[in-house]
């Protein structure tokens, strides 16, 4: 039996640059609303059979599809820290005798 669901094609916005920054932001946004951040956009939370509302850590895969969702938006501010380049080569004369 084949899954024939298919996962919706992520949005990079130009600000992001990259895919792979656009997880790293997603993944620390997931992290941020995994230990009780507001979100940054509505959403409903799943209920139990019981008809009440999940605990948010067993929520991983829905707070990562919200995180991915805000950061396609642009609703997740970053900072881009700058590498810095240092040249520790020195020149020393070799002899060949």
């Amino acid at each position: 039996m084949t899954n024939t669901t298919q996962r919706p094609v992520v949005q990079v916005p130009d600000e992001i640059g990259n895919k792979y920054r656009f997880v790293v932001v997603a993944g620390k946004r997931c992290e941020q609303l995994q230990h009780g951040a507001y979100p940054k956009i509505e959403v409903v939370v799943p209920v139990n059979r019981l008809g009440q509302p999940q605990e948010a850590p067993k929520l991983a895969s829905f707070w990562a599809q919200v995180s991915v969702k805000e950061v396609e938006e642009g609703r997740i501010a970053f900072e881009e820290h700058e590498v810095q380049t240092l040249d520790y080569t020195t020149e020393v004369p070799i002899s060949v005798e």
